[in-house]
């Protein structure tokens, strides 16, 4: 991203790695923060709020008023995969006031998943986390070894961060043989992927409530196995929510691959074992 473009003159900027580089933080009267692996890096002094204001506008193509709607469920889904969180005031006509900003980095990692992936193939896994524990980077890693290892995979990408496709093309590597559709609710993408392309794998981020559930029973009735991520640090948690517990069940995922931290060790449970 051209950093001078959007915030001129802070040097923070280019004294980060930004191959380990996990979100940026931006807030009025507040100096950027960038959340690294080794730590965070913080600029020299606060922004005003017409700074982030006119970064957020620069980070979205200078297409915020056309994009209220996405705004509406708090963020934006940029090129790249990246996710733009954005917090402020809300209007009756939309957004009319922002006030901080959390970009959040995608980064293909290539290799990430594979020792997931020799415990978890042949199975459906339900990939378990906190906000930026990299979920979303192993689900795609595991699509990737898929489909490398010759399994048609259909990946709905509703927000566009699995494999940021552009142009017709996945900006991020999910493997030769993927099949990726954007911009359409899972719960509606799902059965349509395994109606056209006949998958042997199907996978989608961010799974909640009873449409996504029902989409993907149906997909393991059709004998597909599912990839999948979910919010939450257990699946005693996650069985807590509306339209979640027939996933955990004997029709739902085989095992949940929990992740505590980015860069943790994850930990594979076989379902019956946990809710035994």
């Amino acid at each position: 991203m051209d950093w001078e473009a959007i915030l001129p003159g802070e040097a923070v900027f280019s004294q980060v790695d930004w191959t380990r580089a996990r979100e940026v933080r931006l807030r009025a009267g507040s100096p950027v923060f960038v959340l690294c692996e080794s730590g965070p890096k913080q600029g020299a002094r606060p922004l005003t709020a017409r700074e982030v204001s006119q970064a957020a506008q620069a980070l979205s193509g200078y297409g915020l008023a056309a994009r209220q709607k996405e705004l509406r469920r708090g963020f934006l889904a940029l090129p790249g995969g990246h996710r733009l969180g954005v917090c402020g005031v809300m209007g009756e006509g939309g957004l009319i006031e922002i006030t901080s900003l959390c970009l959040r980095l995608a980064h293909a990692m290539p290799g990430v998943g594979e020792t997931v992936f020799s415990r978890v193939r042949g199975k459906s896994a339900l990939i378990l986390g906190p906000p930026g524990s990299g979920k979303t980077t192993l689900l795609r890693d595991l699509i990737r070894l898929y489909s490398m290892a010759g399994h048609p995979v259909s990946v709905a990408d509703e927000r566009g961060e699995i494999a940021a496709c552009r142009e017709g093309k996945a900006q991020l590597d999910v493997g030769p043989l993927t099949d990726v559709i954007s911009g359409m609710e899972k719960g509606k993408a799902l059965p349509l992927l395994i109606r056209a392309m006949a998958p042997r794998v199907a996978a989608a981020d961010e799974i909640g409530g009873e449409d996504d559930a029902r989409a993907v029973l149906e997909a393991r009735r059709c004998g597909v196995l599912m990839l999948a991520t979910a919010h939450g640090s257990s699946v005693e948690e996650v069985k807590k929510r509306a339209g979640m517990q027939p996933l955990l069940g004997p029709d739902g995922f085989d095992c949940a691959v929990t992740l505590a931290a980015l860069g943790a060790p994850p930990r594979v449970t076989p379902l019956g074992e946990e809710r035994g």
